[in-house]
């Protein structure tokens, strides 16, 4: 894949994956959130949609696909929790036009700074310098050919050859030995 190709797939998976994610946490924390305040129960459903957006999180923090996925993500998630984060900055009637599960996960998420952590962990994932360079190419295939003879020191035993006893060691001449044949 070409290095521009990886950034646009990187481009477009954050910004898919931004409001997806925040709506997905969103909605896990608020279902969970909901279940222990009414009845001290957990929320499967909850915590599956929660469960899946880690998932997404660590995808987007260590994938090789392109570092501007978790950058863009990263950026959406910063700026989102430090607004929330801010009391001034606080939209109070933002909160308001969400459906009953976002509205309590908007208000679990934004006061604690989930969001905001969530953001600086993705923005500290696409900083490292070997995430922006692409694969490397793998090694080319060993050829496979008749495996080559190493010498070795003594001769190896071979019942082809004719023997001398005992085996000449390394620059021994045969006809020297002391031994008759």
């Amino acid at each position: 894949m070409s290095k521009a190709a990886r950034h646009i797939l990187g481009v477009v998976a954050g910004l898919l994956l931004t409001p997806l994610l925040m709506l997905g946490l969103m909605y896990g924390s608020g279902q969970v959130a909901y279940a222990f305040k009414t009845d001290f129960s957990p929320s499967w459903l909850g915590a599956a949609v929660l469960a899946a957006c880690a998932v997404a999180l660590g995808f987007l923090a260590g994938s090789r696909l392109s570092p501007l996925a978790s950058l863009v993500t990263g950026l959406g998630f910063t700026g989102m929790g430090t607004v929330l984060l801010i009391p001034m900055l606080y939209p109070s009637g933002l909160a308001d036009l969400l459906p009953a599960p976002l509205r309590w996960g908007f208000d679990t998420l934004g006061p604690t700074g989930m969001l905001f952590i969530a953001g600086i962990l993705l923005l500290t994932a696409s900083a490292f310098p070997s995430r922006w360079r692409a694969a490397r190419p793998a090694p080319p295939a060993p050829s496979y050919g008749p495996p080559q003879r190493q010498q070795q020191y003594p001769p190896a035993f071979d019942p082809f050859q004719p023997a001398s006893f005992p085996p000449a060691g390394p620059g021994e001449d045969d006809r020297t030995h002391p031994m008759p044949r």
